[in-house]
């Protein structure tokens, strides 16, 4: 049984507390390993790619209309799905490189996770399906089913929290995959999504702040030199914003890799040593340590 989070979970400012730290954890666990912002990066730019090619067959599709528009965006979901899993499941391991004090290579972490392209692609198929009834439910004009899918939408995020981390660790069936994300998630960091808002909110004061910051410098020069003015603001703004979704996607990368590590092995990750684990309810007592816990050996 995991140990018992405490009466009535944790408060608004306990998460904006929990969130700050580990984000400061994370971001430092970043400053010592700077490659790994490198992977979302990576599924960032592959994604926009695939969007931009499906962009026509979206539009025909929505043209033809009879389900055409939902075949498509099932074979968009199922690509992008497969390029952000990969890229995400290689953050994974190359996180847990380096809480073990190990150099993680861009390829070297591509190529370990590359065994786990079965599960990867099972997850991306069943992952764009049920992207797809989720948005049939939304644009249907039935309340009850947009309500349906707005339930069924947050039962998925619940069950499948953890996915990424299992899928990297683990080898078990697909059915099993989906328990046992599920089953971290409830016996173990069932508060991490109030954690993960503090997480959330922190970065985005970040790029507001450089939002800001990049306004400051740019409007100036907007107003003396209209035309390269403009095209700065742009640039330094769409700069801004990358960083700000690169700066996002690593430390929960980061953050979520060390919660999973700490839940299957027991063990405090470095750089997490002033994060109360146990604040978010502990590990699961005899939990198997899966392949966290044979990471040398992968």
């Amino acid at each position: 049984m995991a140990t018992s989070i405490g009466t009535g979970g944790i408060g608004f400012f306990d998460r904006l507390r929990t969130g700050w730290t580990l984000t400061k954890d994370s971001v430092d666990v970043l400053r010592r390993y700077p490659v790994l912002a490198v992977f979302p990066l990576l599924a960032g730019i592959s994604g926009l790619v695939f969007f931009t090619i499906f962009l026509v067959p979206l539009w025909i599709g929505n043209l033809i209309g009879s389900g055409v528009e939902f075949a498509v965006l099932l074979v968009l979901y199922f690509v992008t799905t497969f390029v952000s899993t990969y890229f995400a499941c290689a953050l994974v391991y190359a996180s847990n490189e380096a809480f073990h004090d190990r150099e993680p290579g861009v390829m070297d972490s591509l190529r370990a996770v590359s065994d786990r392209l079965g599960p990867i692609v099972v997850w991306s198929i069943i992952s764009a399906t049920v992207s797809v009834v989720l948005r049939s439910l939304e644009d249907s004009d039935s309340g009850i089913a947009r309500l349906v899918g707005s339930l069924f939408a947050l039962g998925w995020t619940v069950m499948t929290f953890f996915i990424v981390p299992v899928i990297v660790f683990e080898e078990i069936s697909v059915r099993s995959m989906f328990s046992r994300s599920a089953s971290a998630f409830r016996d173990t960091w069932g508060e991490t999504i109030g954690a993960g808002f503090g997480i959330t909110l922190i970065v985005t004061l970040v790029g507001i702040a450089l939002a800001l910051g990049a306004l400051a410098i740019s409007l100036p020069l907007a107003a003396l030199f209209p035309g390269p003015g403009i095209v700065l603001t742009v640039l330094l703004l769409l700069g801004v914003a990358i960083t700000t979704y690169v700066l996002s996607q690593t430390i929960w990368g980061i953050a979520k890799t060390a919660l999973y590590v700490y839940a299957v092995e027991g063990t405090v990750p470095r750089g997490f040593e002033n994060f109360d684990f146990e604040r978010l309810g502990g590990r699961t007592e005899g939990a198997s340590p899966g392949r966290a816990g044979t990471r040398d050996t992968l």
